[in-house]
């Protein structure tokens, strides 16, 4: 396969492992995606983050230090089939792949000279313990045993089986609060981070961490929507998180927003009249993008844009044409020089190569700054610029940088880099002596060979991809185009002269991503555009926007199918994973008759609404439906009021009882078998109950390896106790939600009276009883 593709199999490196620029795998031009981001196989040494801890590990251990150097012939070509098998086999992103062959390189080191498939336990989990110990997070311990259980342990690569078995922390200090980070990453990325606690109340939201910050949401909003930018990067990411924040997108779906993205559908009636007439709606306007994780994007070519449209919600039309008519006017001159580009494979398509233009011109069209020589800029031509980036605004700064008094500009063109660039006069002949600036001129050819020798960064992105119909989109083709390597942003007014700059590419979402969090190399919206110091320290992952408008629109009532087909999710199930509604917003719409309404407090209503969505199960309902059976609604509603005093949530599931004058004697040990237990939809709940199933299994195993001559009565005891609770909690998770876990169980809110018998001959009763 990698043949196929035009790759070179036998890679060249340096002794760190660099790969040469000759013979690097492009993957993002293998799986036919549009840059940026440009992500290669350039390395076959070692990670530089895990691998000076492993050394510190082996150091604690009393082994002698690994020396850093590239991977073996088996590892190495282990490490590049992954590659070929993740990206044209399964057909994932190049990023995605990526998690599956950094471990690679953190575990060769350990092995060393053991080939791949006779790796050990040993040397997975010291491997393990070094990426565990080697990042903050433990996200990349989690990549790491990831790895093993789906690729060593999934394809039964290794003579070992069942090696994600050893991806466990050393019995140290450092690894076991390592591990607990891990832990806790691995409970936010499956939505649960934000449950440290019980859910107590019904106002208490479920995973609310995957849901934005509340002040981080709204200061971003008051940026975007009513600052004025900065920078024409800043214009272009405004625009970018206003569509972000109206449409709810992923956000690689916003950054690929296409330049045709506007189509308006007509609503008539039977006789052809506009629906508006008749009560309905006439038009309505719906945005064209590319939606993601779609099963259609792969294709035997590669990866492809699977082009889809979404409803724009009418309150938010004006909004939205203003935003993207507004990107398309300021991008305009961005947008033909980059077709032009395409179109000739030119670096200044407006020149032929013996062009000779102004030096100063020149160094506009190579960097962008628009301030080429000493003359300050007029303030009101600078704000005029930054409130509407207007061509004539732009014009009329460049005009006054010609008539202004002081000298051009020098410092660029003596810089090493630049200063092998032949200058010329007008006539062509290069300069020999004292170089007059003001009559300077640069030949087109020698500044294209140039860029292409040695400022390869400079090259704006010309790589086309393809729709899943065969259809090429080239970048120009998409609306938010940015001029890359733009490095006068934040410097000389941050005025970029967007009718000369050559270097242009579309915004990527790492960019979109970076913008709203203080990483990567500039600043973000908020450390920039906050009104007070708390505001500029503020942070907002992109991703709890989608969050909130999901749970927006299921508290507000919209049905998941709907909701499913907005956010281009493939079934209803996703979307469940996207709703953080509360218990009480959950059932918020249920209807309540009228005589309920009089008869029933708010709690007891709460349970009535729980038993009408069959959400609730158990003795007080059943006895609840009883009476109304027997006695009528208004005699049911009664009990209800008296009995169901309270609405009580566990980790196991819901359980309605009365506890005004006692509490549970056995709270929270429902799953062992109490007839009030009934599962509900929540996915924490399902965690909780495989969490304490796997820590009973584990009781059970150290109990069952404990040698004859050690088990006592307590032993048989202990035994007997996690098998019972083991096999209550495989009875619920096994329970459909809505049903009640132990129909026949017993009420454990009720106490036994006290029985004895404890004594060496029950006890020996118990160890008949497990044939031992």
């Amino acid at each position: 396969m990698a043949e196929s593709r035009g790759l070179i199999w036998d890679l060249v490196f340096d002794e760190s492992g660099k790969v040469s620029g000759e013979t690097r795998w492009n993957l993002t031009a293998l799986v036919g995606m549009m840059p940026p981001p440009t992500l290669w196989l350039g390395q076959v040494g070692v990670d530089r983050n895990s691998f000076p801890k492993l050394n510190e590990i082996r150091q604690r251990m009393g082994q002698s230090p690994i020396i850093a150097v590239p991977m073996s012939a088996e590892w190495r070509e282990f490490y590049q089939s992954i590659f070929i098998y993740q990206l044209l086999v399964r057909k994932t992103k190049p990023h995605s792949a990526n998690k599956m062959t950094m471990p690679i390189r953190q575990l060769a080191p350990v092995a060393g000279d053991t080939p791949p498939w006779l790796i050990t336990p040993d040397q997975i989990q010291q491997a393990y313990n070094a990426t565990l110990e080697g990042q903050t997070s433990g996200k990349v311990a989690l990549d790491f045993k990831t790895m093993v259980k789906t690729i060593l342990d999934g394809l039964h690569l290794c003579d070992t089986p069942s090696l994600n078995r050893f991806c466990v922390p050393y019995p140290t200090k450092e690894a076991s609060e390592a591990q607990e980070r891990a832990n806790a990453t691995k409970a936010r990325q499956n939505a649960h981070g934000g449950r440290d606690g019980l859910r107590k109340r019904l106002a208490e939201r479920k995973s609310a961490s995957k849901l934005p910050d509340e002040r981080a949401f709204w200061e971003l909003v008051r940026i975007v929507f009513t600052e004025t930018p900065l920078s024409f990067n800043d214009a272009i990411r405004f625009a970018a998180y206003r569509v972000h924040i109206i449409m709810g997108f992923r956000i690689g779906e916003t950054a690929t927003i296409p330049l045709d993205w506007k189509r308006w559908r007509d609503y008539v009636d039977s006789k052809g009249r506009p629906a508006g007439e008749r009560g309905g709606v006439s038009r309505s306007l719906m945005i064209r993008h590319f939606a993601e994780k779609q099963a259609e994007s792969s294709t035997d070519k590669g990866m492809a844009l699977y082009e889809n449209t979404a409803h724009v919600p009418s309150m938010f039309q004006d909004i939205l044409i203003e935003t993207l008519e507004f990107v398309e006017r300021i991008t305009a001159p961005l947008r033909e020089r980059l077709r032009q580009q395409v179109q000739t494979g030119r670096v200044f398509p407006e020149y032929p190569d013996d062009a000779l233009i102004p030096a100063w011109e020149m160094y506009v069209r190579m960097t962008g700054n628009i301030a080429f020589s000493n003359t300050d800029m007029p303030a009101d031509l600078v704000s005029r610029y930054r409130k509407d980036y207007s061509l004539d605004a732009l014009s009329k700064i460049r005009e006054y940088q010609l008539n202004g008094r002081h000298g051009l500009l020098t410092k660029f063109w003596n810089q090493p880099r630049q200063a092998i660039i032949p200058v010329r006069r007008r006539d062509g002949a290069p300069y020999t002596g004292r170089i007059d600036w003001r009559f300077a001129h640069i030949r087109v050819g020698d500044i294209e060979e140039h860029v292409r020798t040695n400022s390869f960064t400079k090259l704006s992105d010309t790589t086309r991809t393809l729709l899943t119909d065969g259809t090429a989109v080239h970048p120009h083709d998409l609306m938010f185009l940015v001029p890359i390597r733009n490095l006068i942003e934040g410097r000389n007014n941050g005025i970029l002269d967007t009718t000369l700059y050559s270097a242009i590419g579309r915004t990527s979402s790492q960019e979109l991503i970076d913008a709203v969090n203080n990483v990567g190399t500039n600043p973000s919206l908020f450390s920039r555009y906050g009104l007070t110091e708390e505001d500029r320290s503020l942070t907002l992952l992109s991703h709890s926007v989608r969050h909130l408008q999901t749970t927006e629109l299921f508290r507000l009532g919209v049905a998941d199918t709907l909701i499913s087909k907005k956010f281009n999710r493939r079934s209803v199930a996703q979307s469940y994973e996207y709703d953080h509604r509360s218990l009480e917003e959950d059932i918020a719409f249920i209807d309540v008759p009228p005589e309920a309404e009089s008869r029933l407090g708010h709690n007891a209503r709460q349970v009535f609404k729980l038993i009408a969505a069959n959400k609730a199960h158990g003795p007080i309902v059943d006895e609840f439906r009883s009476v109304q059976r027997e006695y009528g609604d208004e005699a049911a509603f009664d009990y209800l009021e008296a009995e169901a005093d309270g609405l009580h949530v566990t980790p196991y599931g819901l359980c309605v009882n009365s506890f005004t004058s006692d509490p549970c004697p056995k709270n929270l040990e429902c799953f062992n078998g109490c007839v009030h237990l009934a599962r509900t939809k929540v996915a924490t709940e399902q965690a909780h109950l495989e969490t304490l199933r796997d820590r009973f299994a584990k009781i059970i195993v150290k109990l069952e390896e404990t040698p004859v001559n050690r088990r006592n009565m307590g032993w048989a005891n202990q035994l007997s106790h996690a098998r019972i609770r083991y096999e209550n909690t495989c009875k619920a998770i096994a329970t459909v939600p809505g049903e009640q876990v132990f129909p026949d169980g017993v009420d454990l809110s009720v106490l036994p009276r006290q029985q004895f018998g404890n004594t060496i001959i029950d006890s020996m009763k118990n160890l008949r009883d497990l044939d031992v």
